[in-house]
């Protein structure tokens, strides 16, 4: 017993802390229907901002903590509630890319102002306490486990008792309703999303001392808070703090119980285990927001003339074909950029065309880029053996189409983003994969006198011809019977079903088509350059999100915004050179927030564009076009309302 309580309290006090951060997160999602994906940054931000407080300028711990807290849920909470307000309503996908960006942004923002390296923040609170069986149990662990009791309690009396309370708990299931009670639902999401803030940054805060302040730990530390809100089926309080309590505990008796490789890698990925065990034996109708159609996120863009599209296609293959000629040196960013060609097509086509979500992408280009080193290192022919990288991930895809079958919006989007984390943690060091020295190299395509080794040219058409291929078979999938039926699949699944057509088969075949793209273009970048596991990190796959969003301002044209994407991703990085990793995780990110929050709002700013040029037309132009205010906005218009259809019918008639 003496072995384990060291680790039962420790996990208790942790656990009290992931508690105490999903109290905050399912608080937020309830009573505005968004998911923040951002939550954990808002941690670290509480966190830097004590540190900055407490240690930099000497202000001692208590008011450095209210200060600090106080801060971000009077200010920060009112701020998120304005920039989710239009996202309750709009397609999981636009609030998924819009929370992610917000994620990137201020874990760019933190790296910016005080660095990448981890500084170590003082321990604040005491370490001395009593002994219990040869343990001593410290004041500080008790003074953090009470902290996170007292504010689930308070939280709890809150809701029961207070008129506000009691309105926050009704927002979700009827918004008009709770207004004719007095209260304002804005209000009401108002307040949440200050006791949401509130309760993130508290927790950095406490948990800074014992992990150091490092943005990106922080942060993926209080999203393990998601397995608690899993184990409250993401609705009920009580049971997510005492969710919290369980994925703390399991932890750090994993971290006693699980000693030797790799099993000494599960305990930081238990709370994920947890996330997506939950997620796939839980009953759908017993978690929030399932019964719920879906909504899809039809293109706003119209289509391209087909001979304009054949002509743009032809220039743009003529002019990659002329790159090695006029980019010299740089080559190698359009090498990584036809990677990224088909790893963003592979992401395109989950979202876009079938309205599905993926946070692992990343992970299915692990693997790709791993068995190719794996089998090009055993001497199989390159081509054959880039097939086979992207075979390989077909089965793990068809995994990961498992819980899709079930769910899909936010729920599809945490279980992918478990088992991204899950398989960094476990898998990723092991054999199969890069090993224990964590990178991996494979070779590159030979034909003939031709050593692709020391040719780069070589290389790059090598890269583009697969690139070409990718894009022609996307457009070939878009275009077929197949396609057809994931855009019904986005539209609706009831009616695919009643139809006669198999759904479930439908999204098994996605997820195997999309894992295989992404495959090969892990594949691609082994080929090109030593490959290490922090390449292939969760993040990036938050990342590749929030590029995706941001190209579909120019609507969400599968081939468009795989371009477009690729382009932002390799291609500018590599020729502004001071535009490093931290800048680049700041800029996509706000840039993410401000592309979702433009196509969640894309109907109301058409609407008020419309209006200003009926107003301005008479004296800007003339006929009749123009006293009406038959004016179409820059951008395309999303799917009009019934009334406006029928407006425009009527004028066509």
């Amino acid at each position: 017993m003496s072995s384990v309580l060291p680790f039962l309290i420790t996990g208790l006090v942790t656990g009290s802390l992931y508690a105490l951060a999903g109290l905050g997160l399912v608080l937020t999602y309830r009573t505005s229907g968004v998911f923040n994906f951002g939550h954990g940054a808002i941690a670290a931000g509480g966190a830097f901002c004590f540190y900055t407080l407490h240690t930099t300028h000497g202000m001692p711990w208590p008011p450095a903590m209210v200060l600090t807290v106080a801060a971000f849920a009077l200010i920060g909470g009112p701020l998120l509630e304005l920039l989710t307000r239009s996202l309750g309503a709009a397609p999981a996908a636009i609030g998924v890319i819009v929370t992610v960006g917000l994620f990137l942004a201020v874990t760019g923002v933190l790296n910016q102002i005080y660095g990448a390296t981890i500084r170590q923040a003082d321990q604040f609170l005491p370490e001395d306490g009593p002994a219990v069986s040869g343990v001593v149990i410290s004041y500080g662990q008790m003074i953090t486990a009470g902290i996170a009791l007292a504010g689930a309690v308070g939280l709890f009396l809150f809701l029961r008792t207070s008129r506000l309370g009691v309105a926050m708990r009704a927002v979700v299931d009827n918004p008009s309703l709770v207004g004719l009670t007095g209260q304002t639902p804005a209000r009401v999401r108002r307040v949440a999303w200050m006791i949401g803030s509130g309760f993130a940054s508290l927790s950095g805060i406490l948990l800074a001392p014992v992990l150091g302040l490092d943005a990106t730990l922080l942060t993926l530390l209080v999203v393990q808070a998601f397995g608690g809100c899993a184990i409250g089926l993401f609705k009920s309080l009580p049971m997510t703090y005492v969710g919290g309590l369980v994925v703390g505990v399991a932890a750090a008796l994993a971290t006693r119980f699980l000693t030797s490789f790799p099993l000494n890698q599960i305990p930081p990925a238990v709370p994920f285990l947890i996330l997506m065990a939950v997620l796939l034996v839980v009953p759908v109708r017993m978690l929030p927001g399932t019964r719920t159609l879906p909504q899809p996120l039809a293109s706003a863009a119209r289509p391209l003339n087909p001979r304009m599209s054949a002509g743009l296609g032809i220039a743009g293959l003529v002019f990659l074909l002329l790159v090695p000629a006029l980019v010299g040196s740089r080559l190698p960013v359009w090498i990584d950029a036809m990677s990224s060609v088909c790893l963003f097509g592979s992401l395109a086509l989950l979202i876009w065309t079938s309205g599905q979500m993926s946070l692992c992408q990343i992970t299915f280009a692990a693997l790709g880029a791993t068995t190719m080193a794996h089998l090009t290192g055993n001497g199989v022919p390159w081509v054959l053996a880039l097939l086979l990288a992207g075979l390989f991930t077909v089965p793990i895809g068809a995994i990961i189409a498992i819980p899709a079958i079930r769910f899909s919006g936010i729920y599809l989007a945490l279980v992918t983003f478990g088992f991204g984390i899950f398989m960094q943690y476990v898998v990723y060091p092991t054999s199969w994969m890069f090993g224990q020295d964590l990178s991996a190299s494979a070779e590159r395509m030979q034909v003939g006198p031709i050593e692709a080794q020391t040719n780069e040219k070589w290389h790059y058409y090598v890269a583009l011809t697969v690139a070409v291929l990718t894009v022609a078979a996307l457009v070939a999938v878009n275009r077929s019977r197949f396609g057809r039926l994931l855009r019904g699949l986005a539209e609706s699944p009831t009616m695919l079903g009643t139809l006669g057509l198999d759904v479930n088969v439908t999204r098994l075949l996605l997820f195997c088509v999309s894992a295989f793209f992404a495959g090969v273009g892990g594949a691609l970048m082994s080929s090109q350059y030593t490959v290490s596991a922090t390449s292939f990190n969760p993040i990036q796959s938050l990342l590749l999100v929030a590029v995706l969003g941001i190209c579909a301002i120019a609507g969400t044209r599968l081939i468009l915004t795989t371009v477009l994407a690729a382009v932002f991703f390799s291609i500018v990085p590599g020729y502004a050179t001071s535009f490093d990793a931290e800048a680049q995780t700041l800029v996509f990110g706000v840039l993410a927030v401000v592309a979702g929050l433009t196509i969640a709002n894309r109907d109301r700013l058409s609407a008020w564009l419309r209006r200003e040029a009926a107003e301005r037309a008479p004296r800007v132009a003339h006929g009749p076009a123009a006293a009406r205010g038959n004016w179409t906005p820059p951008w395309p218009s999303a799917a009009r309302s019934s009334e406006e259809r029928e407006l425009v019918g009527g004028r066509r008639s």
